[in-house]
């Protein structure tokens, strides 16, 4: 199935995200406890990603911009997004390594569904409810783990961090899949 790629406001924004992607890991990982500006500056990086992130699809919604190509955009914008601010904060807090691997999993079995629907002529569909709940969970914490120097992130304090993600993460994983189910049924 080929998608006519339309360069909307809401897909520029998605594209954005996408560039912002290096923007971020580079900023991060060379901050340090000594230099502290390239964290504020990876924070701001990763807080505009999420305002574009909201305003793709008001703006989608408002303007009648919604287009398949943006549909497929938003949902690879935000998986290269969460995977790659996951694995870079996971290199400065080992802890973070399962949820790394969590999330890839999650976000490699969810692309490989939603391929194989679209290989048996369904739709594109959007976000549901559940993803864009876990994704804002996902962008607040992630934002306060590069906030919080190093020094004062408590285990206690990171490990329910990490416990508060992983959660979201399941609840629209099984969202997900239910809807895969549902879709995949009525399919055949």
């Amino acid at each position: 199935m080929l998608v006519d790629v339309k360069l909307t406001v809401p897909n520029l924004l998605s594209l954005l995200r996408i560039l912002l992607i290096p923007v971020f890991v580079v900023l991060y990982l060379s901050s340090s406890a000594e230099n502290s500006c390239p964290a504020y500056w990876a924070f701001g990086v990763l807080f505009l990603s999420g305002v574009t992130d909201f305003l793709d699809g008001i703006i989608a919604r408002k303007f009648n911009q919604i287009t398949d190509f943006g549909k497929l955009l938003d949902p690879i914008a935000d998986k290269l997004t969460q995977v790659a601010v996951v694995v870079a904060l996971a290199v400065r807090h080992n802890q973070l390594f399962i949820l790394a691997a969590i999330c890839v999993l999650k976000e490699l079995i969810q692309g490989i569904g939603g391929l194989l629907l679209l290989r048996k002529g369904d739709e594109v569909r959007g976000a549901r409810w559940f993803g864009k709940a876990a994704t804002f969970v996902f962008y607040g914490v992630m934002i306060a783990i590069v906030l919080i120097p190093d020094e004062y992130m408590s285990a206690p304090l990171l490990y329910g961090l990490i416990a508060l993600v992983g959660a979201a993460m399941l609840v629209a994983f099984i969202g997900y899949m239910k809807t895969f189910m549902t879709v995949r049924k009525d399919l055949k």
